[in-house]
């Protein structure tokens, strides 16, 4: 014979391990699908970006230049890239020059899928970026700096 008030106790036990276990299962479901996204998204800006650098890149050259980039400042591809980085249309030249690792004039494919993944997110990637492309240019110029203070030395003969 089971007590009512101990019967109640365990159809409550049931009841709330029950719920507790479909919490989790649900759980780990969402957690698997929210993963899922993730990579389709990824795999989607991938395939996106190659898609715009083949657009930008008028003279199937391999390599983009900023007036080609100019010349598409209207293009619903090109706007909604820089909706996916969170970059404003008229930061695109700064945002040019940031990709240009090479201070060359121009973006390859490479360049520019690099570091328009690297972009994406909130403005604290964008700066992050900047800082990158500065401190580039900096050891640049230290190094340059560096050149000519020992052809300096070599000439004074020290």
């Amino acid at each position: 014979h089971i007590s009512p008030g101990l019967g109640l106790v365990f159809v409550l036990y049931v009841t709330f391990t029950s719920l507790a276990l479909m919490n989790v299962v649900t759980g780990v479901f969402v957690e698997t699908a929210l993963q899922r996204g993730r990579e389709d998204k990824d795999v989607y800006m991938i395939n996106h970006l190659k898609e715009l650098f083949g657009t930008l890149d008028e003279s199937n050259s391999g390599m983009i230049c900023w007036e080609e980039v100019l010349r598409h400042l209207d293009d619903p591809k090109l706007r909604r890239f820089f909706e996916e980085i969170d970059v404003d249309v008229s930061e695109a030249e700064g945002l040019f020059n940031l990709l240009d690792r090479d201070a060359s004039g121009f973006i390859d494919a490479e360049e520019f899928l690099s570091g328009a993944l690297r972009l994406r997110g909130p403005a604290k990637a964008l700066d992050l970026q900047l800082l990158m492309r500065e401190l580039s240019d900096q050891r640049r110029d230290v190094a340059r700096l560096l050149g000519a203070s020992d052809l300096l030395a070599e000439r004074e003969g020290v």
